[in-house]
């Protein structure tokens, strides 16, 4: 009987290496990858790489596909195509005057020599807020690798540079109430003079987690060219840095 156990218990023991070896095989290295198509949305947060205090962070969206290429054991290139809706808070100081009478000490007006009312003008500032608010096609390229834990789970981590198409960009100021500075809210096109570019570029890099065929990743884009240049109506350089939190569903 000794000799009995002794070959049932080799056999567990090679069977279980060889199952533990497989499994480590197909963590880095899975036969079964095929391409395939997926969908994704996105919540993204805007925030200005070189903006100062002129722009704050803001939240968007976006939502497109991309289609998952296998290039070399879990390796993989990553295209795709989606639309986005980014938003700037904005913040600007301008100056104004404001024109004083003087009077003396007991209330009476005083007067230049022409009988006119002595006025001063004094200098003050006020501030201008807004939001700048980009629609348009992005392009992200990345490369990335799997892991594969199990069957079910996989772990995602990728980079690549990815392309922003602008086809709307405008300017909404708020309505002004300073007295010396009284102005309805406006909105402008930013393009043109106003320097919005229509293509900007960006790094893209994150992390994310499949479980059979839903997907949940979170990543940043660090904004490699501006989305903007100075002008007299926002006078700092913009350049797009985005966090996204992203949700999508392979086929």
């Amino acid at each position: 009987m000794k000799p009995i156990k002794a070959i049932v218990a080799a056999t567990a023991v090679i069977y279980a290496s060889a199952n533990a070896g497989a499994a480590s095989s197909y963590m880095f290295d899975n036969p079964e990858n095929q391409a395939y198509f997926g969908a994704r949305i996105s919540l993204d947060i805007s925030s200005a790489a070189n903006g100062g205090g002129a722009y704050s962070n803001q939240a968007g969206f976006s939502a497109g596909a991309v289609y998952n290429i296998p290039v070399w054991t879990n390796l993989y290139f990553e295209p795709g195509l989606s639309i986005f809706y980014n938003t700037f808070g904005t913040s600007s100081w301008e100056t104004s005057t404001s024109d004083l009478p003087q009077y003396d000490s007991n209330g009476n007006p005083l007067l230049n020599p022409d009988g006119s009312q002595v006025v001063i003008s004094y200098p003050f500032n006020y501030q201008v807020d807004g939001s700048i608010r980009n629609f348009g096609f992005r392009i992200p390229m990345l490369v990335g690798f799997h892991f594969d834990v199990t069957e079910d789970v996989k772990v995602h981590v990728f980079t690549g540079p990815q392309l922003n198409l602008s086809l709307f960009a405008r300017y909404y100021r708020n309505e002004v109430l300073v007295p010396e500075a009284k102005a309805p809210a406006e909105s402008m096109s930013l393009f043109g003079t106003e320097g919005f570019k229509h293509a900007d570029l960006q790094w893209n890099f994150g992390a994310g987690v499949t479980y059979q065929s839903y997907y949940l990743s979170l990543n940043g884009a660090w904004g490699i060219t501006n989305m903007k240049s100075a002008t007299t109506v926002l006078r700092r350089d913009l350049r797009r840095n985005l966090f996204a939190i992203t949700l999508g569903y392979n086929f």
